[in-house]
């Protein structure tokens, strides 16, 4: 065998990873192979292997480079039919050397878990592997985006390096995320969990720790595919813009009736001014009276935060979280924000106070004030007191303000404001009970008109609910080429 045959020998070797058995069991759980799963985000032929012959047969995970929609991009892919993809020495070496080019071009990072851990025999340097891997994350971080997804076990500091990512996509049926695994966790609190009602799968969803959960391999990658659309390939570019939506200059007229009503809906709006089928939905299923999503305004990529019911939303701690999450991704992506709001406020429960609601209200306030982004409040329903300061408040956070005549602004609940206005009057009737009532009627639609507002300079418009598409893309076009000067500063302490 000459050196050419010989060479291709190696390289076909390589590329059968564990071997035909082993693909044969990846296949019988559904589960791509790590080869296919590259192939499959990648653009057709456009996959280079870096380190392909490092090691044992790859050493458990292929890396290199590729595109997709025509953009540089760096993926690596745990391989499970090698020694289940446990981490080692020489391919976290490959990972990380991955990650430095991922920095030095400036380019997105794929990261494909499907591994059972680490590779213990290796002793205490393979801590020292890891430690390298986690390092990298950090330093990724806000520079260019980490799409994590999880196609398998993700466990131990395999889960920290994933949710460590800006996009984390969870395989529904094939996941496994923690820093303990099932058994462990059971094991330890057998006298307190019953085994089956512990789903890791289930759970990391509602917890945030995921931000998208796709049923299968294939609608993970479509999903990975669909946000590199979205966002530029590192902090210093501006996102990626689509093809302009033809019916701008049309007037949407539900909007007028929705407003006319006083039925409105935060979901449906968003939906009515984002592009067709543009809306990424991101944690939906954790703290699921809010919305984040990512979508297209005439070919802009923007960040949309709204409430999902057709009630007005309370704010709580894990909406804030969710939000404060959002908003910093948003922000290290040059992605605009707008707010939808119709919120009666912060909820009034002992319990939220007690777990630090005021704190986690302060970061993501402090998230919103940070964030140096093109910023857009749209006010449709309520919008009173911390609620509005949060989500709509010029003064606070956001460069342009704009209102429905369906608006309700008031300092606190207007309800609670009139009794205290008009106390006296209240008082001294004969019927206290029905004169509050009657008190309260008379003056609501004074107490929280958007007019009353727009006179003070509060907001900026109010604008026809048929024309929100239009004025809000205006608004976030003139918007794109903001500067704001900043004291320097490493950084401030709310968000630690």
């Amino acid at each position: 065998m000459d050196k050419l045959d010989n060479l291709i020998e190696v390289v076909k070797k390589s590329q059968l990873g564990g071997g035909d058995s082993k693909i044969k069991i990846q296949h019988n759980l559904h589960k791509m192979t790590a080869r296919e799963r590259i192939q499959s985000i990648l653009e057709q032929g456009s996959f280079i292997e870096i380190g392909a012959l490092v090691g044992n047969n790859g050493a458990g995970v292929i890396t290199g480079h590729g595109t997709v929609h025509g953009k540089l991009v760096y993926i690596y892919s745990q391989d499970y039919t090698v020694d289940g993809g446990a981490v080692n020495i020489a391919n976290s070496k490959k990972i990380c050397n991955l990650m430095d080019m991922a920095i030095k071009m400036g380019a997105p990072l794929i990261q494909v878990f499907d591994s059972v851990g680490a590779k213990l025999s290796e002793g205490l340097d393979i801590l020292t592997s890891y430690a390298g891997i986690l390092k990298r994350n950090a330093r990724l971080s806000g520079i260019v985006p980490q799409i994590a997804i999880i196609a398998g076990p993700c466990l131990g500091m395999a889960a920290l390096s994933a949710t460590m990512s800006d996009f984390t996509i969870m395989v529904h049926n094939s996941t496994e995320l923690g820093i303990s695994s099932n058994k462990q966790l059971t094991k330890e609190e057998e006298k307190y969990v019953d085994s089956k009602m512990y789903s890791s799968a289930s759970k990391c969803s509602e917890n945030g720790s995921i931000q998208i959960d796709a049923a299968n391999d294939a609608e993970a990658f479509i999903i990975v595919r669909k946000i590199l659309e979205y966002i530029p390939s590192n902090n210093m570019e501006a996102p990626p813009m689509g093809i302009e939506a033809s019916d701008l200059n049309v007037l949407n007229n539900n909007l007028n009736e929705m407003a006319n009503n006083e039925m409105v809906n935060s979901y449906e709006v968003m939906r009515a001014i984002s592009d067709e089928d543009s809306v990424i939905e991101l944690n939906n299923n954790w703290e699921t009276s809010i919305i984040t999503c990512l979508t297209k305004i005439n070919g802009l990529t923007t960040g949309i935060i709204t409430n999902a019911e057709k009630q007005p939303s309370n704010l709580n701690i894990g909406v804030s979280e969710k939000i404060s999450r959002f908003v910093k991704i948003c922000d290290c992506y040059n992605i605009p924000i707008l707010s939808i709001v119709d919120t009666y406020g912060f909820s009034v429960s002992l319990m939220e106070e007690q777990n630090g609601l005021s704190t986690h209200v302060s970061k993501m306030i402090y998230a919103l004030i940070e964030a140096t982004v093109p910023k857009v409040s749209l006010i449709i329903g309520k919008a009173y007191g911390a609620g509005y300061l949060a989500l709509a408040s010029k003064e606070v956070a956001f460069d342009i303000s704009y209102a429905w005549p369906s608006a309700k602004i008031s300092v606190t609940q207007p309800e609670a404001l009139i009794k205290i206005l008009h106390k006296d009057e209240i008082i001294q009737s004969e019927n206290p009970k029905l004169k509050e009532q009657e008190v309260i009627l008379k003056y609501i639609e004074e107490v929280t008109s958007p007019y009353s507002a727009a006179e003070k300079g509060i907001i900026d418009d109010i604008i026809m609910p048929s024309e929100t598409k239009q004025r809000i893309f205006a608004s976030l076009d003139m918007l794109h080429s903001k500067r704001e000067i900043r004291y320097p500063k490493k950084h401030g302490t709310t968000l630690i």
